[in-house]
């Protein structure tokens, strides 16, 4: 599990259509536009107690070629 502190839910949607849900840690970023946008984002994102359509998984490794936009959970 990641530290409470670094985590933000948020909400991706993927090129193929799929809407994926779950928790990232954002490190030392406020924000995950901040985070997204940063040279230390990795090329994959870890998505933490996800869940997507047809299926609800505790982890989603995603390409972050494949994403279309992300927002923030609220």
């Amino acid at each position: 599990m990641i530290n409470a502190s670094n985590k933000t839910k948020l909400v991706v949607c993927l090129s193929g259509g799929t809407i994926v849900k779950g928790s990232l840690n954002i490190r030392k970023y406020n924000r995950l536009s901040d985070y997204l946008n940063s040279q230390e984002a990795d090329h994959f994102l870890t998505i933490y107690d996800a869940a997507m359509t047809g299926s609800k998984d505790k982890v989603v490794i995603i390409n972050r070629n494949h994403i279309v936009w992300a927002t923030p959970e609220k």
